[in-house]
């Protein structure tokens, strides 16, 4: 009875050691102590030797994005970038990746370091202002050759598939910043005093146009001013001569009456001369 017992335990272990199952997101190496001898890529139920004979190694074998950490770079020229590019990668070629890096952590260094390594080669070709340009042109960073140079590598290195490689962000080293934001704001300022000055000028100009002309207007106003005075007197001494010529004592009179009111206002006292012609055209003669 108990040696039944014992084998019937013992077939029991066999056989649920001797069967696994494959998700479909998943590719597995099967190890014959510790050595890869057999790749299984079909998901559903498989057969192997129980565990310690045969040990089945599990990864992903989906795409997998990767963020590369930021990196400084030089350029031609020297100057400093810092490039954070992503990548899309997966296993194709589990047996090499298992052999070559073992894990996913170990494959995420090496394809860190391989892409940040080809994009400083790159770049480091490349002239500064040829990658930072303002005229609204695109430039395009990566060179060509980086990811066929990329995918040949990882491929026959870590049996590793890269489908894609991109710069998800190109910029300034913190410490090259500011002065890069200081010089920026004095090509701003000189270009705003520029244009000050530009406008300060055209704004003299407009004044002194504005000047001339209300002065040239002032001058020919006055000029008609002077020519309607002169018909007016004109006229009017014409009609002050037609006048006398007709009545001479009225014209007189008349003019008199106007030097008084022209002398008098209006509760004014008036001290003439009982001789002066003041008082004879006032009193008609009679003292």
């Amino acid at each position: 009875m108990n040696r039944t017992l014992l084998v019937g335990l013992l077939g029991a272990w066999l056989l649920g050691g001797s069967v696994y199952s494959l998700d479909a997101r998943e590719i597995a190496v099967v190890t014959l102590f510790g050595k890869p001898v057999k790749t299984v890529t079909e998901p559903g139920l498989q057969v192997r030797l129980p565990w310690p004979v045969h040990q089945v190694i599990r990864f992903d074998r989906r795409a997998q994005l990767l963020s590369v950490e930021p990196a400084e770079v030089l350029t031609k020229d020297k100057k400093n970038l810092v490039v954070e590019a992503f990548l899309l990668w997966r296993i194709t070629d589990p047996e090499r990746f298992l052999e070559a890096v073992g894990n996913q952590d170990g494959a995420k260094t090496q394809l860190s370091d391989l892409v940040v390594s080809r994009i400083a080669a790159g770049l480091g070709n490349r002239e500064f202002s040829d990658l930072m340009t303002t005229d609204g042109q695109a430039v395009t960073m990566l060179p060509d050759d980086l990811l066929p140079g990329v995918v040949a590598t990882v491929k026959e290195r870590l049996g590793i598939d890269v489908l894609d490689v991109r710069l998800r962000h190109v910029g300034l080293p913190l410490q090259n910043e500011q002065s890069i934001y200081e010089r920026m704001r004095a090509e701003r300022s000189r270009i705003a005093n520029a244009y000050r000055s530009e406008g300060e000028e055209r704004a003299s100009t407009i004044r002194a146009e504005a000047d001339r002309k209300a002065a040239e207007i002032m001058a020919n106003a006055q000029k008609e001013s002077m020519a309607i005075r002169a018909r007016a007197e004109g006229t009017a001494a014409k009609i002050y001569a037609e006048a006398y010529e007709e009545d001479p004592d009225f014209y007189l009179f008349m003019r008199r009456l106007e030097s008084a009111e022209t002398l008098l206002d209006e509760g004014s006292v008036l001290v003439v001369d009982s001789n002066g012609p003041l008082f004879q055209g006032l009193t008609g003669g009679v003292k």
